[in-house]
């Protein structure tokens, strides 16, 4: 095994645990999984392993990219479980969507944000309540 996919391998089981990066690649078929594994070898053993960010601050970054990109709710919500594992807060993920409205628009983060609530929630975490909840005037 080189030392890119070990590096990555173990990024990767940090956010999703142990034997994760093995099932990523096996939910490939055949030649298909040489992707997988380039993406655990770059991604992981290569950009998410470099000093200079916590794991926590690339998650956040991660789900800022997706949100602004769009449709990517499967590595969205990935990302969010991994978010959680890293130590953010459900604060701390739902102000980082939050903070790319202004970047990516509304329907992008609306999106965004029902896929993290739904992620959250299904991992038994608080969601907090509005700052400022809507009234009836």
């Amino acid at each position: 095994m080189s030392d890119r996919l070990q590096r990555g391998r173990e990024k990767f089981e940090e956010l999703y645990g142990a034997g994760k990066s093995q099932g990523l690649i096996e939910m490939q078929t055949g030649l298909a999984q040489d992707l997988a594994r380039y993406g655990i070898e770059f991604n992981f053993g290569d950009i998410y392993a470099r000093p200079g960010l916590t794991l926590a601050q690339r998650e956040m970054a991660t789900i800022a990219a997706l949100v602004a990109l769009g449709g990517l709710e499967p590595q969205l919500r990935g990302h969010t479980r991994g978010a959680i594992h890293a130590g953010l807060s459900a604060t701390e993920i739902l102000e980082t969507v939050i903070h790319t409205v202004q970047y990516s628009g509304f329907p992008r983060a609306l999106n965004a944000i029902r896929v993290v609530t739904d992620t959250l929630t299904e991992l038994g975490v608080e969601i907090p309540p509005p700052l400022h909840p809507a009234c009836d005037e």
